[in-house]
């Protein structure tokens, strides 16, 4: 579904990154997120079977999960439509960013979701990590590879039992698995399945260890 900018009301900047923009928005009464992306050009060095505009990658994963039931299900946000072509200029100062860009940036709208915050020791449980390991294996079945399988996209709505995993920019979608494909697959399986086990460890134990480099880019000191 395309959807113009002028039907989108900006409330705040949630944040921004050198890839795109994320807003907090209104559309049609209802609450959602917009990210907007700079276009990424596509060069001789790029990798051919990888898809590297983050624009694309969002927008193909989710049209993706939302047609396999995913959206519908709660076990990622539900996904609007796109916005394409826009011209930042109409929506100064929210989109001042992007002035400069060469080629006109692009979004998707998104689902709101309140009170959410990163799987960790104040958020974890059995229940919640073995649900979000069990997500990954419906999102690979729906051909969507995420690309990006750190706790801080997968999410859990304080109040509630949901939990979903979100940001799709890096994912790559397919139809048939590719043998180099296949070794992607299997390598975020194995960081995933590692990563439930250490959080499980690090909770029993009170403090992040196992599972440091996974939310810190620093190495582990031992105190």
């Amino acid at each position: 579904m395309n959807i113009s900018l002028s039907e989108i009301e900006f409330l705040r900047l949630i944040e921004r990154s050198h890839s795109s923009c994320v807003f907090h928005t209104r559309w049609r009464d209802k609450e959602c997120i917009l990210k907007v992306y700079h276009h990424i050009e596509t060069f001789h060095t790029s990798p051919k079977s990888l898809e590297v505009d983050t624009f694309t990658c969002e927008n193909r994963a989710y049209t993706r999960l939302k047609s396999h039931g995913l959206c519908a299900r709660g076990i990622v946000p539900d996904f609007y439509g796109v916005v394409e072509e826009i011209n930042p200029l109409e929506q100064i100062p929210h989109l001042k960013d992007f002035i400069k860009d060469r080629a006109s940036p692009k979004g998707v709208l998104l689902e709101f979701i309140h009170n959410i915050k990163q799987i960790d020791l104040s958020t974890f449980s059995q229940d919640r990590v073995n649900k979000l390991r069990q997500i990954l294996t419906e999102i690979h079945a729906a051909g969507v590879y995420h690309g990006d399988p750190y706790p801080r996209n997968m999410v859990v709505q304080e109040g509630s039992d949901r939990v979903l995993w979100i940001d799709f920019d890096r994912a790559q979608t397919y139809d048939s698995i590719t043998p180099p494909l296949q070794q992607l697959l299997d390598e975020e399986n194995e960081l995933v399945d590692y990563f439930v086990d250490a959080l499980a460890a690090d909770y029993k134990e009170g403090k992040i260890h196992r599972t440091w480099e996974c939310y810190y880019d620093t190495i582990y000191q031992p105190s």
